[in-house]
């Protein structure tokens, strides 16, 4: 009796070990998406100052307020701050991933103890 006590309060222990893992995995994974979001967000907003900033540099605007050195320099700002969201983004994909995998791994682990439970008894 005691020998079976103790384990399923192992395995009631381990649920809830699982079951926060699951919740941190979760919780994570919503950070992830929100920021991949207003990543999202602040690239289409580069990608419209670009388009003006090219009309610009062209000479297709109708302002012509700022000097051409200026443009190329805040051209070339915005293109750093392009990539650099670029590599934030490749960045937060990877984390998205090695959460997916975490999960596959727990889900995988489970089966495996639901298994062994089985064949045990």
């Amino acid at each position: 009796k005691r020998s079976l006590r103790r384990r399923r309060k192992l395995e009631k222990e381990t649920k809830q070990l699982i079951k926060q893992e699951e919740l941190k995995r979760l919780h994570k994974a919503q950070a992830v998406q929100r920021q991949l979001e207003e990543l999202e967000e602040r690239q289409r907003a580069l990608e419209i100052f670009g388009v003006k900033l090219e009309r610009e540099l062209r000479g297709e605007s109708d302002s012509g307020t700022q000097d051409e050195t200026q443009m190329l320099h805040e051209w070339f700002e915005l293109v750093l701050e392009k990539n650099k969201l670029m590599r934030y983004e490749s960045e937060l994909l990877i984390v998205a991933q090695e959460l997916e995998l975490e999960d596959h791994q727990s889900r995988l682990e489970q089966k495996l103890r639901e298994k062994m439970a089985v064949d045990g008894k």
